[in-house]
């Protein structure tokens, strides 16, 4: 019997009572592991619906947990999907617990989904955008900066030369926008500083690029595709610092076609250039230099581990089937 490892380990986005209550003699297993109804992660939720399916399959399915992965543990499986990613090993061990993360992956001898490589090029975001921009995709202008060798003139000649009085910077590595910061009318003092601190925090490569006023007004379109297969799509806006979600139902049809025919796009270009992708969500943001709508928003970010929900913007996390049984089909 061929043995998958599932990577988890998150404390992210609980399921919901209603996806709890439809799925309960699944998620039974979990109390083996300590994650009782009062708070089941998506990842340990994607991983009970894997693992149901798998027993289907005489696939047997078992959790590999990210914050303390080994390669004697990876070597004992035949596939490993990762659910809990570079990221969290980054924000759970820092620098540290990132590399032993991509060690352990990089050297087993099971096959990784996504591999590795794939992991590394998403994470290290300067890698994909700059591919974003050399297959004409639409995205912000953005400086990719070096934290281990700072200079901070060539930083300013690209804010002045886009004439930008609001910037945001993005570290590589940080998420739940841990690291991200706006930064009103930069001077040399104002990004120096902030640099400065993220370098302290561990991060070593950060994106800068202009703050764009319309992000928030039209939101921030979210397509989750499983296979190359379009599932769903929400928009999410802020709100006093928390998250508004609305259902595809509620997102302009002209707009989510024109998002829905980039991303198909872009997965063929990335199938083709990388490697297939289990999973993969591609958002899109408007609006660069003007208040146009449909032909003016750009890729925002790809995540190919993404945290994924269960609410009914999320198709009341049907998407967690349509994912295993993706996987288990590549397995076999």
């Amino acid at each position: 019997m061929k043995i998958l490892g599932i990577i988890i380990g998150t404390s992210d986005e609980p399921v919901t009572k209603k996806y709890y209550r439809e799925n309960k003699s699944s998620l039974k297993i979990l109390e083996e592991y300590d994650v009782f109804s009062e708070h089941i992660p998506y990842d340990f939720a994607i991983f009970a619906e894997i693992k149901r399916q798998g027993e289907l399959k005489h696939i047997e399915v078992i959790p590999l947990f990210g914050d303390e992965l080994t390669l004697e543990d990876c070597n004992e499986c035949d596939y490993i999907f990762s659910i809990f990613e570079g990221v969290y090993s980054f924000m759970d061990g820092g620098s540290a617990g990132y590399k032993n993360y991509m060690n352990v992956l990089k050297k087993t001898t099971a096959t990784v989904y996504p591999s590795q490589k794939m992991q590394q090029f998403i994470i290290e975001k300067h890698k994909y955008m700059k591919y974003l921009g050399d297959n004409k995709y639409k995205i912000p202008p953005t400086k990719f900066i070096d934290l281990s060798r700072i200079s901070i003139n060539p930083i300013m000649k690209f804010i002045n030369k886009e004439e930008l009085s609001e910037i945001i910077i993005k570290p590589e590595l940080g998420a739940f926008k841990t690291g991200f910061k706006i930064i009103k009318k930069p001077t040399e003092k104002k990004v120096s500083d902030y640099l400065d601190k993220l370098k302290k925090q561990g991060y070593k490569r950060i994106l800068l690029q202009p703050f764009i006023s319309e992000f928030n007004k039209y939101g921030e379109i979210k397509t989750y595709w499983v296979d190359g297969k379009f599932v769903y799509a929400y928009k999410q806006q802020w709100k006093d610092g928390s998250g508004v979600f609305q259902h595809q139902d509620k997102i302009d049809k002209v707009l989510l076609r024109e998002c829905l025919i980039t991303a198909s796009e872009l997965l063929e270009d990335i199938f083709k250039d990388h490697e297939e992708l289990v999973q993969c969500r591609i958002d899109f943001a408007c609006c660069m230099n003007n208040d146009k709508r449909c032909r003016e928003f750009f890729i925002n970010e790809i995540e190919i581990s993404p945290t994924i929900g269960s609410d009914k913007y999320e198709l009341d996390g049907k998407g967690y089937s349509l994912l295993a049984k993706a996987l288990l089909k590549k397995c076999k």
